[in-house]
């Protein structure tokens, strides 16, 4: 696949001393599979965006195993953030019960 040929010249960059470590970014495990099925070296890092509606339990399960180290990214104030209808109705029965807004909750 295109996206293993990419993968496949970025650990040659590092092997050849132009980058010291090649990682990923919102790779889900259909690629970090095909990855270790073409027996390459995994990459060190996976960057995810974590969330409470965004948890990618599977991937983070499946990149500790193999000790793939996991960045997380912000990328929008918690003030506006939103996620699904139901949880963020949940989220926010719990910070009215705590005194709380929604991000104090997030935070915590």
């Amino acid at each position: 696949s295109q996206r293993l040929a990419t993968y496949e010249a970025l650990l040659e960059l590092r092997d050849s001393g132009f980058v010291k470590s090649v990682g990923v970014c919102n790779y889900g495990l259909q690629p970090l599979q095909e990855i270790e099925q073409a027996g390459l070296d995994l990459p060190s890092i996976n960057q995810l965006e974590l969330s409470p509606f965004h948890t990618h339990a599977s991937v983070l399960d499946w990149c500790n195993k193999r000790t793939i180290a996991i960045g997380c990214g912000a990328w929008s104030k918690l003030s506006s953030a939103t996620g699904p209808q139901e949880e963020w109705s949940k989220l926010g029965d719990i910070a009215k019960a705590k005194g709380m807004t929604k991000a104090q909750v997030l935070v915590r």
